[in-house]
């Protein structure tokens, strides 16, 4: 059966909740700040102000600029409510950050006209409820219904019916529109004459991977063909325990990536133990600034509780990654789990408490 995913992103989340919240902000160009950019709105970026941009830089380029202080636990409910709205349609969602979401709608579309009257409902059910608008895309997998999200912002839609319809879109585009295709690598690609879309398709698998290496090389033939088989990732309620982080700067040197890994590992952790529960599969997150996320998991044979042990499979995990650079986002979750007093004890567990 084909999929039909839908890609969800709200419209500049954090400022546009703080100009719901203050009208004075609105028309005016504005950010949410500390020392560095978290969310610019759309009157802000006409100055070149973008996210990850420090504040007295984003103050040079618009001097009349208004700066508000990040209010993360207001963020935090908003994106709760949104959630609670989303899950009243289906639990087949993935949720990727605090304003943004894909659902794999293949069943529920089934009860509606068509995919752009499911979409627009979906757009004009979240405003009702939040006042805030977000853009919707639909496709044939997750990389066309991201894509799509991003054409008809803000509160807008747009809607991919096959593979064919994203690759005829996409071949004019520049290739740094491709998901995973980040400012370096673009550079990378420009020197081997390969400036839009469409000059990756003159290349075969083969050629890419050995120019490129393994994983971006098949990224960027997949991606360009529209060929994408990566599943919604959604888990059922205590299917999973884990906690993940988002950084306003780029983790980029050892020192604080091990710092950062180490931090969001004891959240989840202290979850896992609170909730009573061992668990068989170590999974961790990485999300870079090109906005590509990559995830890696490992399961073992028996349920374990031991923090160090964890704490070795996760950085075990991480190490297999090839890119340790440009990293915004990190994520630890444990999956498998198995309740602590249901558990059998092994034959080593039973040597060890003699």
């Amino acid at each position: 059966m084909n999929r039909i995913i839908l890609h969800y992103d709200m419209d500049c989340f954090y400022a546009s909740i703080e100009t719901r919240d203050n009208p004075r902000y609105k028309n005016h160009p504005m950010v949410v700040a500390g020392g560095v950019v978290t969310t610019a709105n759309y009157e802000a970026r006409k100055y070149g102000i973008h996210s990850a941009m420090s504040t007295f830089e984003a103050k040079k380029l618009c001097p009349n600029l208004m700066i508000v202080f990040p209010n993360k636990e207001k963020y935090f409910k908003e994106s709760q409510i949104i959630h609670n709205l989303v899950l009243k349609i289906t639990h087949k969602i993935e949720f990727i950050a605090l304003d943004e979401g894909y659902i794999d709608i293949t069943e529920v579309i089934k009860k509606f006209s068509s995919k752009e009257k499911f979409a627009k409902t979906f757009r004009e059910r979240i405003f009702k409820h939040t006042g805030l608008t977000c853009s919707v895309g639909i496709g044939v997998n997750k990389i066309s219904a991201k894509i799509a999200s991003d054409i008809n912002k803000p509160f807008g839609q747009y809607i991919f019916n096959s593979e064919e319809e994203f690759v005829e879109y996409m071949k004019e585009k520049k290739i740094r529109k491709l998901q995973g295709v980040g400012e370096k690598f673009e550079k990378l690609l420009n020197k081997d004459n390969i400036f839009l879309v469409k000059d990756v398709h003159k290349f075969s698998l083969k050629e890419l991977t050995k120019r490129y290496g393994k994983a971006r090389g098949e990224l960027l033939y997949l991606y360009s063909r529209g060929i994408d088989y990566s599943p919604v990732e959604y888990d059922k309620p205590t299917h999973s325990v884990g906690a993940e982080n988002t950084y306003s700067f780029s983790l980029n040197t050892e020192e604080e990536i091990n710092k950062k890994l180490q931090e969001v590992f004891e959240t989840a952790y202290r979850r896992l133990k609170e909730k009573n529960f061992l668990t068989k599969t170590i999974s961790i997150k990485v999300r870079y600034e090109d906005r590509v996320t990559i995830n890696k998991a490992k399961t073992i044979s028996i349920a374990i509780y031991d923090r160090d042990k964890l704490f070795e499979y996760v950085q075990e995990i991480f190490n297999e990654i090839e890119e340790k650079s440009s990293i915004k986002l990190l994520g630890v979750t444990f999956k498998n789990l198995v309740e602590f007093s249901m558990r059998q004890l092994s034959f080593k567990d039973e040597f060890n408490s003699k």
